[in-house]
């Protein structure tokens, strides 16, 4: 649905603004999934502009995605056939992208068994195609991504994915078909490195996207710096990246979740890593600046004290609209405190542990979205002990006391190509920064002057006024 969004002019407004606590409230989207969920991915499955939400199970190896009908509930789940060469065995990871450019979005998983990957074509009338097979061989084949790592003029979308047995981290580059090249390597540690997690970012900020990897077996954390906007692809058409000369972290347990993510609000990607199994001394969550200073970056480690020590999933975000990220972790365990956050301030530090829910553990997969189109970040999580998937939706409100003066219309929202304003008198500065808090667009816009958004990729975008007034708008 169109909507046009109030927006309030920093130029033209006198505020004093106080947070409300970040408050959820749980509704259990289904309590018998099929068993063990392990992974949980979040994308409008069906063009209604409604965020649905799929899953991935372990013991029973299926992907089941459930219909969101926009009022605070989900159809039934259904599930999907992968059967023969396409069979899944013990799904790690799951991921949603267009990988045809056909305009659907598409489900991707990963056999940690049978080491396939295999993607389930969307047919754009709420039915996928049984699961093809991109690739098998992948060993130990676990947490998959999708992204334009090669910097593909046409954007076409390309597949990282861990390969745990091989203690290497493979891609497939895309073609934009829904057909992939030969698998390459990007990363290769020693014999029991055990790659298990890793995100996408463009760390360094110079135009191309590096990868950070966890190793659950030795307990590293590694960053891998891209060179392809520099020096483009080698002779062999492979992407190079460069290992930074410092390991982010080592001495781990066993580490589950490792993302880039701006925590302290200062336009830089940083590194967050949660332990399941903290060795002495090792925090359970901690986060590592980013120094800026290239390749040979010392990372400094910053602590985040918690009530449990099985970290989970992580997950980092603008939660109540302030303009500030905050930190979200789940207990990989059971502990009577499973879900908790960390309130992000404007001065780059983060509050003392709120807990956001004591009766959903074993949180193994988390993913944020806006579910009831309230322009606020939901959580949706997997209990993988449970056998259940959640959404926690967002309560939470924002306290304001102001002097209004005038009001600024943001539209529309959502939006495919262009953000309008209404209401102006005078010229603004507008930033639009991603879910990870990397600013996107920064530009002057006179009156009259509309915002171009067309080459944002999909998802909910933070937008500031005179980086004073923030809002959210949804890019379809």
């Amino acid at each position: 649905m169109k909507q046009k969004l109030l927006l309030l002019s920093g130029l033209l407004l006198l505020s004093l603004t106080s947070n409300a606590q970040i408050e959820v409230t749980k509704s259990t989207i289904d309590a018998s999934t099929p068993a063990k969920p392990y992974a949980v991915a979040t994308a409008d499955l069906t063009n209604d502009g409604n965020i649905d939400l799929a899953i991935g199970t372990y013991d029973s190896s299926v992907v089941t995605w459930y219909k969101n009908n926009g009022d605070d509930t989900f159809e039934t789940g259904i599930t999907l056939e992968a059967t023969g060469t396409a069979a899944l065995s013990y799904i790690e990871s799951i991921t949603i992208a267009d990988l045809n450019t056909d305009g659907h979005n598409d489900i991707l998983a990963t056999g940690s068994y049978n080491d396939n990957l295999v993607w389930f074509e969307n047919n754009g009338d709420e039915t996928f195609q049984p699961a093809v097979l991109i690739a098998t061989g992948i060993a130990g084949a676990g947490a998959v991504k999708v992204a334009n790592i090669d910097n593909d003029v046409n954007d076409n979308l390309d597949i990282i994915v861990t390969a745990y047995t091989s203690n290497s981290v493979v891609y497939f580059l895309g073609n934009g078909d829904g057909t992939f090249g030969t698998m390459r390597t990007l990363a290769l540690e020693g014999t029991g490195a055990g790659p298990a997690s890793f995100d996408i970012g463009d760390y360094d900020d110079d135009g191309d996207l590096d990868v950070v990897v966890g190793y659950t077996g030795n307990g590293d954390v590694k960053l891998y710096d891209n060179t392809v906007a520099q020096d483009g692809l080698d002779i062999d058409g492979n992407v190079i990246f460069v290992p930074y000369t410092n390991t982010v972290d080592a001495d781990n347990g066993w580490l589950w979740s490792v993302i880039f993510a701006d925590v302290n609000n200062d336009g830089n990607l940083n590194i967050v890593k949660s332990d399941s199994e903290p060795t002495s001394g090792n925090p359970t969550l901690a986060w590592f600046t980013n120094a800026s200073s290239g390749i040979d970056t010392t990372f400094t480690e910053a602590i985040v004290s918690t009530s449990f020590s099985h970290g989970g999933a992580v997950s980092v975000a603008d939660l109540n609209n302030n303009g500030s990220n905050d930190l979200i972790l789940g207990n990989s365990y059971v502990s009577g405190v499973d879900l908790i956050c960390f309130e992000g301030h404007a001065s780059g530090t983060l509050s003392d542990e709120i807990v956001l829910d004591d009766t959903t553990g074993s949180i193994f997969s988390m993913a944020l979205a806006d579910f009831n189109n309230d322009n606020k970040l939901d959580i949706a999580a997997i209990s993988y002990l449970a056998n259940d998937v959640t959404v926690f939706y967002n309560n939470t409100t924002l306290s304001t006391t102001q002097f209004k003066l005038t009001d600024v219309v943001l539209y529309p929202n959502p939006t495919k190509d262009f953000l309008m304003f209404e209401g102006l008198d005078n010229n603004i500065t507008v930033s639009v920064y991603d879910l990870l808090g990397k600013q996107v667009i920064s530009q002057p816009l006179a009156i009259g002057e509309t915002l171009d958004v067309s080459e944002l990729a999909l998802g909910i975008y933070t937008l500031k006024i005179n980086n004073e007034v923030t809002s959210k708008f949804i890019k379809e």
